[in-house]
């Protein structure tokens, strides 16, 4: 891998970007970048080595998707203020991923679909925007702790991708443990998890800790989930209407979906509990149920 001289002046079209995400990891590189001589001292290296690591990036880049959690805009807003000019906002044109959501009648992750969200409102829209900028070659300093290495490996660049991906945080060697006690150093200790507040792939404390601690979010959750169910019956009902076309691919044509997906037991959150995915409301009671024993305990 090319040496990145962090002193000279670079071209417009190769800059150092750092892909920020709001949440813990992508935070604590720009803590880190904000105090390195502290950050180095704190993890026993020199600043030399932290340099390499966590060369000095040009700006960071924060792709929102219109949906996350409110603790994490107020985080942005905190970094904006120290940052300036060096953290830029940019959003898909056209619509946010709520909207999305909304038009088509869907949840985030639909049976027998993919995960296109991290994609279509974050990868896409920062690679449009660096090429936008004229920015050719960018350099993405990406936040990955160092055991999620498996999250490095899958991903998949853009077609004809010509940036190149760096992980800071691997090459520094750094867990989550490691992130908390830094964090706490530098002065940032409570940073929220970045993801939609619908994200499907919530865990169970996760859910739980958005129905109690962030009520406005809920209702935007409660607001998906009831679309798509209100959806998934119509666009059922139109295929039959239709006389149950098929397409060459042997699905659905546009606006008609081959099975009423919430009849059938898809929902928002893919967590299973007794092997049934619960609806938005019955996580609600579930949670209302953990409170009562808690307090009759």
């Amino acid at each position: 891998m090319e040496t990145l001289d962090l002193f000279a002046s670079r071209p417009e079209e190769r800059q150092i970007l750092l892909s920020y995400g709001g949440g813990k990891d992508s935070t604590a590189m720009i803590a880190m970048d904000l105090n390195r001589d502290a950050a180095a001292g704190y993890l026993g290296i020199s600043r030399d080595a932290l340099d390499k690591a966590l060369p000095a990036f040009d700006r960071a880049v924060f792709s929102d998707p219109g949906a996350e959690f409110t603790a994490t805009y107020q985080t942005i807003e905190k970094f904006k203020a120290l940052l300036g000019d060096r953290l830029i906002v940019t959003r898909k044109s056209g619509e946010n991923i709520a909207e999305w959501c909304h038009r088509l009648g869907i949840v985030p992750v639909m049976p027998g679909g993919s995960h296109v969200c991290s994609k279509k409102f974050k990868g896409d829209v920062l690679a449009a925007w660096a090429r936008a900028e004229g920015i050719t070659h960018p350099v993405w300093l990406i936040g990955i702790e160092a055991n999620e290495g498996r999250r490095a490996k899958r991903f998949t660049p853009p077609d004809n991708d010509t940036a190149e991906y760096r992980y800071p945080l691997i090459d520094l060697g750094l867990t989550r443990s490691d992130l908390d006690g830094l964090m706490m150093q530098l002065g940032w200790p409570d940073v929220h998890k970045s993801s939609c507040v619908f994200c499907p792939y919530m865990s169970e404390s996760e859910i739980r800790d958005l129905y109690l601690n962030h009520p406005d979010d809920w209702k935007r959750v409660t607001a998906i989930e009831e679309r798509f169910r209100q959806t998934s019956a119509i666009k059922h009902q139109a295929w039959i209407n239709a006389g149950q076309p098929l397409n060459s691919a042997g699905r659905a044509p546009k606006g008609m979906w081959r099975y009423d997906s919430w009849a059938s037991g898809a929902r928002l959150f893919s967590k299973s509990i007794d092997g049934r995915r619960l609806s938005v409301h019955e996580w609600a009671q579930r949670c209302e149920n953990i409170i009562t024993r808690t307090v009759a305990a």
